[in-house]
Formats: structure tokens, C-alpha cells, sequence
């Protein structure tokens, strides 16, 4: 399997979302994860404020979902750390099966008025 890194153009990323029923046009960083040319996963992220980004999407369709969904989600982490943002945030609904994944990757619950709110600090290195 491969990661490709792309933005909301990417025409695979946009049939890829259309499957789910989704249609993501604001200006991100995509990563796209293939298995021979095809699209099984993917994941991306906006501008949420000048020190964080947003996790607006995270779709797979494989087996290992929760393993794929952790690489992906800490994938554009480093990324958004690359890029010197000092956090993360993702808005949930309460039933959503990926709270406990970015439950394991140390997010926190910020607010949870209808919607989940979650927030995870990046450490710093220095």
C-alpha cells in the first residue's frame, strides 16, 4: 500500500468521497492511501485557527480499520507538525466509532454540545 499526499483536487480523493456520500471542497492537505491504484483509504485536514488544524476527514474501506484509521490520522499529524502547528482538533458526532481511536492517540474532549469537539496539544521536541 501506498500514501500519497495531495489536496482536495485530487480526482481519486473526490470519487473517493463521493462513495461515502461526501464531498470535500475547502482547501486541505489530503492523504490518499492506494493499493494497486486503487483508493482504500483517506484521510485530510484545513486551517482551524493560526496554531491548528482540523481532521475533517477520515474514510477507509479495508480490512484493519482501526489500524489503517491510526496511521492515517498520525500521518497528518506529522505532517501538521512539519508545518508548525502546535494542534489538532475534530469535531465527532456522540455514536461515532472513531472517538475511541483518537481517544487512544491522547485527543481529549473539549466540548460535546450535540457534537464532540476533541483536541489534541503536539508535544514539542526541544
Amino acid at each position: 500500500m501506498e500514501v500519497i499526499v495531495t489536496d482536495e483536487r485530487d480526482e481519486r480523493f473526490i470519487e473517493f468521497c463521493k462513495s461515502f456520500g461526501c464531498f470535500l471542497d475547502e482547501p486541505q492537505i489530503v492523504l490518499l492511501l492506494l493499493n494497486y491504484e486503487s483508493a482504500v483509504g483517506c484521510a485530510s485536514f484545513k486551517i482551524f485557527d493560526k496554531d491548528s488544524i482540523e481532521i475533517i476527514s477520515l474514510f477507509v474501506d479495508a480490512k484493519n480499520r482501526e489500524e489503517i484509521s491510526y496511521k492515517l490520522i498520525k500521518q497528518l499529524e506529522k505532517i501538521a507538525i512539519d508545518l508548525e502547528f502546535k494542534s489538532s482538533y475534530a469535531f465527532l458526532d456522540e455514536d461515532d466509532l472513531l472517538l475511541d481511536i483518537f481517544k487512544k492517540l491522547d485527543y481529549q474532549i473539549v466540548s460535546s454540545d450535540g457534537e464532540i469537539l476533541i483536541k489534541k496539544e503536539f508535544r514539542s521536541l526541544i
